[in-house]
Parts: C-alpha cells; structure tokens; sequence
C-alpha cells in the first residue's frame, strides 16, 4: 500500500508522530511553523518530494478552518499585495521539489530548518528582505512554502510591520496561509506529487495532528510563549542536524 516510501512501522514512525503533534501545537498557537518542526523527523522516513506534500494536505484541514473563521478581520491592502507574488514563488517552489535530486532536498530542508531555529534562538524575527516592497516578501514566502513547506514568517514579518490591530495580522495572516496551502496542493496535485498512497499517509497522521491542535489550545493558557519558542527552536536546530547527519552516515 505504501511501496513509495518505508512502512508504517509504529517503533519507526513514533518520534515522527510524537513531532507531528508538537508541530501542530505550534500551529495552533501562531498560524505557521507546522513544517519547520516536522519536516525533519518526516525526512527521516520518507523521501523530501513526499513530506512536504504530506503537511500540506495536513496544514490544509486547520488553516482552511481558521482562514474561514477570521475572514472578517483580513486588512485586505496588505492581503493583496502579498498575494501575487505568493502565488509565483509557490509555482517556482513546488517545480524546484518536483525536480531537485532527494539528497540534495534533504540537505537544503536541513539546512533551512537549522537556520530557523538559530534565527529563533538569536530572536532574529525580521524578514530576510526587509524593507523591500511586499511583492518580494510574498514571492519569498511562496518559494520557501513550495519548496520547504514554511513560509508563513516571512508574511508574517511583513504584516506586524504593516498592521497594528492584532485581529487584523491574525486574520490577515490565517486567510494568506490557507490560501497558500491550497494553491501549494493543487500544485502538488499538477506535477504528480500528490497520490493515493501519501492521502492515506494523511489520514493515518490526522490523530497526532489532532492531539497537537488540543494540546496547543491547552498550551496556550498554561505556558508562555518566550519558553515555548526557545525550546521549539533548538529542537529545530537538533532535528535539522539529525536529517544532514544522517544523509552523510
């Protein structure tokens, strides 16, 4: 059933399930982020080309959900200006994985996520293009979203610099990324990365991103977000680590 990738195995899958419900915690308590945590430990058991699909047919369910409920307070100025370029740099993000060899996918996405989590780390919270205008911060956020699954900071970065009222950035940034999404599986779905084996993947990850939606709600209230946020960046530095070390052992 699954002959594209290694059997579901659940002493093999169960840090990676154990990773799916952390990422999906993070989800539910700033929008994004379910990729970066994620990707490394899905990486470890199926080839890059197929992860990140995964997370999208994923991320689609809950990011719909929340695009849906917050679509009243979207600021739609900063909406439309980040939407064409997202829309361009997720069709160049998804042909560059539908093309680029899996080792060398597995190294870049370990090297991406290591350098989030030392960006995290450092507080380094500003976008790589800063005061450039927002198309480049949209084509930016779509490449990185088609090729690495995660580009809601960089459209996150734009939007707290453009927009005061807090429902506004949230609803703002909750419609862009379900809308991203979306766009990143039809992509997925044109260029054959998406099948009938990854769909049943999906539905055998739905517990653990459930779990990780309720235990974020809960988190929410309990923990606070400077000792969420460091220990969820040097976990990414330690899973980015593992995936590039285990493509040279």
């Amino acid at each position: 059933m699954f002959s594209s990738f290694p059997p579901l195995v659940l002493l093999d899958w169960l840090p990676t399930w154990l990773a799916l419900v952390l990422a999906y915690g993070v989800f539910t308590l700033v929008g994004f982020g379910s990729a970066l945590v994620a990707s490394g430990p899905l990486a470890q058991v199926m080839p890059v080309a197929r992860v990140i699909p995964l997370l999208a047919l994923l991320d689609f369910s809950g990011s719909a959900l929340r695009g849906f409920r917050a679509r009243r307070a979207v600021a739609w100025g900063p909406f439309a200006r980040l939407f064409p370029g997202m829309l361009l740099g997720q069709l160049l993000g998804v042909l560059l994985l539908s093309r680029l060899p899996a080792r060398l996918m597995a190294l870049a996405l370990g090297g991406f996520v290591i350098w989030q989590g030392i960006q995290g780390l450092r507080r380094a919270t500003a976008s790589p293009w800063s005061g450039r205008p927002a198309f480049w911060h949209g084509l930016l956020g779509g490449v990185l979203g088609g090729l690495f699954g995660s580009g809601g900071f960089v459209y996150a970065a734009y939007l707290q610099r453009h927009l005061e009222s807090r429902e506004a950035f949230r609803g703002t940034q909750a419609v862009l990324i379900g809308l991203s999404t979306a766009w990143r599986l039809l992509l997925c779905l044109v260029w054959g990365l998406l099948d009938l084996a990854l769909l049943q993947t999906a539905l055998l990850c739905l517990p653990a991103m459930a779990l990780g939606v309720f235990l974020g709600h809960q988190v929410d209230l309990r923990l606070g977000r400077e000792q969420l946020f460091r220990l969820l960046h040097g976990l990414l530095v330690v899973s980015g680590s593992a995936l590039i070390w285990r493509q040279f052992a």
